[in-house]
């Protein structure tokens, strides 16, 4: 018996074999570790550099003033914290679209301000005006820099004062260094300005981080030489490609809207098709796009002047089937009751609400509100409890671990 249990080997229990009891140490080491590591960093670098799922909050963001741009980048409009490029040719609506987002940006946020950082010294303030921008000095900061070095200390003197919701830098293609101005016309300082360009995307992408602030940079496509492409491959775009979130490219279709006024009897445009896509977009699908009208001129039936809501309504009530067109031409609408509530041919649609704007609210109201779907749902955070906890969808979260307390 004994030479029996001598020559016998050892088993341990399944419930203490070293493999299992390895894994629970290496487990709990781990665990105790990213908690320790996560104390170590937000006491060296800050609590903000150190994100925990439970405590992140939805997205501030602006609408672009376009209701089909904002289908179609999936977010609703320009996320607050990120930075954003807006790029296209000559005469293509972008500095009138950045406009439009700044008044959105003044009516979301009514304590905080809008910045404009002119390049290019053409900012039109009667065409801001017109388009609903408040040019006040205590809603509207418009500053002319010398050069690109003083981009990004003037942003960051903007940004750090807590009181700005939207930046509008307009644009790159207009930057020039200082040391451009020193040198003569002979001389080349392409390097100097794709580091300065370079150095100062890359700072603005953290100041919008850190402060919660939009920064939308307006840049434009110019011809090469020896070529037909329209894509400018200087410095600013490379620079801007590795640090904005969005790139929205926006062009004209060619399409117009003529009226005849009493006192010119030949027809005036009053209206401009452009089309926006979306190329770039890091916290939704890329590759949509949206097209809208950009009203000129004021009619007796064309609606004021920026972009046209009538069409905005009607874009995004057909892409949400709140609009139904149906055989014939005919259009469909949610009050719709009977055949002879329809109405037929597009033009006609688009004159009944330009006459009715309560409706293309309403319209657009459905299409935002009820129909539209893939747009980032953050959970719902109420701060805090006494005792330092938070409320996540009704569950009482511990912000240091993330974990959920018991009730």
């Amino acid at each position: 018996v004994g030479r029996a249990i001598k020559e016998q080997p050892w088993v341990h229990p399944p419930w203490d074999e070293p493999s299992v009891r390895q894994e629970k140490h290496v487990a709990a080491k781990k665990s105790a570790g990213l908690a320790g590591l996560r104390e170590t960093m937000e006491k060296r670098y800050g609590t903000s550099r150190v994100s925990r799922r439970a405590a992140v909050k939805g997205y501030d963001v602006i609408p672009t003033g376009s209701y089909s741009l904002d289908y179609a980048l999936r977010t609703g409009g320009w996320v607050r914290g990120r930075i954003h490029e807006i790029v296209g040719k000559e005469g293509c609506s972008k500095t009138t679209l950045v406009i439009n987002s700044m008044a959105n940006a003044q009516r979301l946020f009514p304590k905080l301000a809008v910045g404009y950082v002119d390049m290019e010294q053409a900012f039109d303030w009667d065409w801001a005006e017109k388009n609903g921008l408040d040019t006040d000095d205590d809603k509207f900061l418009h500053v002319y820099p010398d050069g690109s070095e003083d981009v990004s200390d003037q942003i960051r003197l903007m940004a750090e004062t807590g009181q700005f919701s939207m930046i509008v830098i307009d644009s790159i293609g207009g930057m020039e260094s200082k040391q451009a101005f020193q040198k003569d016309a002979g001389d080349s300082v392409v390097g100097r300005n794709a580091q300065v360009i370079t150095r100062m995307v890359k700072h603005v992408a953290v100041l919008a981080r850190q402060h919660n602030v939009a920064i939308l940079i307006v840049n434009q496509y110019r011809a090469n030489i020896g070529s037909m492409s329209m894509r400018d491959e200087s410095a600013g775009p490379k620079a801007a490609k590795y640090a904005t979130t969005t790139k929205v490219e926006l062009a004209r279709t060619g399409e117009t809207i003529t009226h005849k006024f009493s006192d010119n009897p030949s027809p005036e445009v009053v209206a401009k098709e452009f089309r926006a896509r979306v190329t770039r977009n890091k916290v939704a699908a890329e590759g949509k796009m949206a097209t809208y009208w950009l009203i000129t001129q004021e009619t007796p039936n064309g609606g004021p002047i920026g972009i046209d809501q009538a069409s905005e309504a009607l874009a995004v009530g057909l892409l949400n089937d709140v609009i139904e067109q149906q055989p014939g031409g005919y259009y469909s609408f949610p009050w719709t009751k009977t055949p002879k509530d329809r109405i037929r041919g597009r033009d006609s649609v688009l004159e009944f609400l330009r006459d009715n704007p309560d409706r293309a609210k309403e319209i657009t109201r459905l299409s935002t509100e009820e129909k539209s779907a893939d747009l980032r749902q953050e959970p719902e955070i109420e701060l805090e409890t006494p005792e330092g906890n938070i409320i996540v969808d009704g569950q009482e979260v511990n912000p240091k671990t993330g974990e959920m307390v018991s009730s």
